[in-house]
């Protein structure tokens, strides 16, 4: 089977392609070439695009089976500092790849969507029947991309899955922004640990290594949206007191909290447990897995 990973530099990128190589898939990234700090992890066919033209794309996508698409602007806080820059690099690359889609061999395109930036905040436990309230400017281009497939999807031959990620973590995320990314770098430089908000937010994050997995089982799932999350949330201090027990006295100093942030996410994965057969027990814990992305950072920091 062909896969072509767009964005297949970035964080999920890089830990996807390492999966499908080990079930030796046929991959081939494109990718703008904006994250290199993942190259030297990766071996394959890698073709450089920007996603702007769309004879090009049409030219690229026509031999693939499988398209997953990981390139978006994500960051919350630069989307509603850059709104425009992110509704080009969200909604415009988007709409070119879906006409690209029409010429093109593919049975199955998956595209990386967003969880807790699409519900919103919500004190109740969401799934994909649940109102889509995005409070950020990216939230919102991911729940336009949702709804714009949903209108094209009868032009298409191949199934579409939109798959709205939770807070993803892990190994070769380096340049990454996030909360686990920053507060692990911090704890090893000892440096003081930033925290937006008094610590009780609640997020549901995700193991990498599991994401990857349950991206790779959908190949033959039907049309449609899957929250890709852990069983449980966690509290943001609950991660800091793993963090402490791995890397004892970390400074911490709580900020006030920024707007377009969520602060309650609780995401149901009920619909993807009973479609690939899951059990709990199929996803690391999350001690262990805070672990196991620190000791990846320990090693590759430098």
């Amino acid at each position: 089977m062909k896969i072509l990973i767009i964005g297949g530099l970035g964080f999920i990128g890089t830990n996807l392609f390492k999966e499908l190589k080990k079930r030796n898939y046929q991959i081939t990234i494109l990718d703008n070439y904006t994250i290199k700090n993942n190259l030297k992890f990766i071996k394959c066919k890698i073709i450089k695009n920007n996603l702007s033209d769309i004879n090009k794309l049409k030219k690229i996508f026509i031999n693939y089976e499988v398209i997953l698409n990981l390139a978006s602007q994500t960051g919350v806080i630069e989307s509603l500092n850059k709104p425009i820059y992110s509704v080009k690099n969200n909604i415009i690359t988007y709409a070119n790849i879906l006409e690209s889609l029409k010429t093109s061999k593919c049975k199955v395109f998956m595209n990386a969507s967003t969880a807790g930036a699409i519900y919103g905040n919500t004190s109740k436990i969401s799934n994909e029947k649940s109102p889509t309230l995005p409070v950020s400017i990216y939230g919102l281009t991911k729940k336009f991309n949702e709804d714009y497939s949903k209108i094209l999807s009868k032009n298409l031959k191949c199934r579409i899955i939109h798959l709205r990620f939770s807070n993803v973590f892990g190994p070769y995320s380096i340049h990454k922004k996030s909360l686990i990314h920053n507060s692990i770098i911090r704890a090893l430089s000892n440096d003081v640990i930033s925290i937006f908000g008094n610590g009780k937010q609640v997020r549901n994050f995700i193991f990498v290594e599991d994401l990857t997995k349950i991206i790779i089982k959908l190949f033959k799932a039907k049309s449609g949206t899957y929250n890709i999350s852990s069983p449980k949330s966690n509290s943001i201090n609950h991660y800091l007191k793993i963090l402490n027990n791995i890397n004892p006295n970390i400074k911490i100093k709580k900020r006030k909290f920024n707007d377009g942030e969520v602060k309650e996410v609780y995401v149901s994965n009920l619909k993807v447990m009973k479609e690939l057969k899951l059990k709990k027990f199929h996803f690391t814990k999350f001690e262990d897995a805070i672990k196991k992305t620190f000791d990846w950072y320990q090693k590759n920091l430098n």
